[in-house]
Formats: C-alpha cells, structure tokens, sequence
C-alpha cells in the first residue's frame, strides 16, 4: 500500500474526548453496553470498541483503557466524548457506575514499526500511579497496524513525558495525515454515525464476538454470519488528488466505491473509501486517474 512504518519517530498532541467512568459496578455495566470484552482487561491494558444503537448501528468509536480496577478511560475524537457518556448514562437504571465527560490532550509517540516502545518508556518515573489515578493519565500502546507508538492520555495541565519531547514534533493535521496512512479510521472521518459495525473494516479489532450479550450484538453477528455485509471500509492511495464523496469507478465504469476522506503524505494522496466487497483492488476516478485499494 505504502511503506510498512515510519522512517522517523514523531511525536504530536491531538486533542481528545475523555470519558472516565468509575465505580463498583463499572465493569459489568460497561461489558453488558459496548462491543469489547472489557472483563478481560487488566489494569493498564486497552483496547478498540464500538458503542452501538440498540438496532447495532454504530454511535461511537472510541479507546478503553482500564486505568484501575474500578475505573476505565474511554477516548475519541472531538465532538463525541459527550454523546458517548450521554448513551452510556441513559441506559445505567441504579448502576454503580458514575459517567464525567472531558477534554484532555493525546500525547503521541510514532516510530517505525521494528521500533516498538511500550507505554512504561513514557510514563513519567515521578508519576508513581501512571494507570491506577483516576481521572490523571493513562500511557497504552498505538493499535496503527502499519506502525509502532504509545499514546498518553492527560489533561491539558499535566507534564509532558520526556521521552516525547526526544522525537520530531510535527502538528495535528500532519498526525492526523501519518494515521490515515498508517493506522485506522477516526470516528467522523472514515468511521460514522449510523455505519454498520461490519464494513467499518475494523470490527474484528474492536468488537468480541466470544463475550455475551451487548448493545446491538444481534446485528453485528447476523451480518457477519452473512459473510460480513455488502461493503467494507478500505485503504486508499492515489498519485492524483480525490475529494470526500467522490466515487470511485471499476473498469467497466460502475461506481464501486465513495471516499470517506483523505490526507497527503508527501506526493501521495491517501484515505478511507467505503466500497462493495467484491471491488479490485485497482479503481479509478471519474476522470481516469487510477486509485489503489487496500484493506485496512
């Protein structure tokens, strides 16, 4: 598709939506609400979920990382940490579980993907609760497939690891631009509202099909006991510029796929485009220009 991993360490803040939910019951309520098996996490690990309507459709997509043993770090993009509490908090009926939205900042460390530093390398030797402080900081590991890192997760007054500040520092949008190249779809971008868990092109890396019953499970295992749906989310790349909503076309001209969104890495136009499951791997615009695909 591209080069497998970075060629450099990077590092950049993005801001983030944060959900910390707490309490006794914490655990089970989140089990029984959102598509990872939370019951198998332990303290300071984490994982990729969805939250999905009762009819499975999906709502957010988000990070979970249990920061104690009562306590969990939910994070997605700018816009939806809100929403997501909101739904979690509406179904709750005398739960022990308590629901604080905020706005913190992602410290993120990227390299390539021979280069793997674990969260322990930018948790600070001074923070002696890096996972178990509710509501401080949580440090994990990336889940890009294409590249190695360590997010850590914090409000916007905490300090900044120093194994951070050691890689090249590039901005949000040139972050934003390496994780549609090398990592995964972001909710609002190529992930949205309303998407059908099975052709976000991710759902074997963020939903348990072994756990039990959750919120919009029956949808999620009818379509993928049904081969998986009719389209699935899949990596672009393009020598030539493509826009959001442009469709992609076979040889034969019919459109088999339409652009999420895109980014530019270096002279490479890349992105995500929801296409039918049957597409070839090489497309093309409605002007001929040629479009590569890959899954994600």
């Amino acid at each position: 598709m591209i080069a497998d991993s970075l060629d450099r360490s990077v590092a950049a803040t993005v801001p983030r939506d944060v959900v910390v939910v707490s309490g006794p019951e914490a655990q089970a309520y989140l089990h029984g609400q959102i598509s990872a098996d939370v019951e198998s996490l332990g303290v300071g690990e984490s994982a990729l979920s969805f939250l999905l309507e009762p009819r499975g459709r999906v709502e957010v997509l988000f990070g979970l990382c249990r920061s104690a043993l009562e306590a969990f770090v939910l994070d997605t993009e700018p816009g939806f940490g809100e929403p997501l509490a909101a739904s979690l908090e509406r179904f709750k009926l005398r739960t022990r579980a308590d629901f604080t939205w905020h706005q913190w900042s992602m410290h993120a460390l990227r390299s390539a993907a021979a280069v793997r530093p674990s969260p322990g390398d930018v948790a600070a030797s001074d923070d002696p609760l890096p996972h178990q402080s509710v509501g401080q900081r949580v440090a994990r590991a990336a889940r890009w497939p294409l590249a190695a890192g360590v997010d850590v997760l914090m409000p916007d007054e905490g300090t900044l690891p120093d194994a951070l500040s050691q890689a090249e520092s590039i901005s949000a949008d040139e972050f934003d631009a390496l994780r549609i190249a090398y990592g995964l779809p972001a909710m609002g971008a190529g992930v949205l509202i309303g998407d059908i868990p099975n052709e976000t092109g991710i759902v074997e890396r963020a939903a348990s099909f072994t756990k039990g019953c959750y919120r919009g499970q029956e949808l999620v295992e009818r379509i993928d006991s049904r081969s998986g749906g009719r389209r699935i989310l899949r990596r672009v790349r393009s020598a030539s510029p493509l826009e959001a909503d442009e469709q992609l076309l076979d040889a034969e001209g019919t459109s088999v796929a339409t652009v999420r969104c895109t980014a530019t890495v270096g002279d490479t136009v890349v992105g995500y485009a929801l296409a039918r499951r049957d597409a070839a791997d090489e497309v093309h615009t409605a002007s001929g220009k040629p479009v590569l695909l890959a899954t994600i």
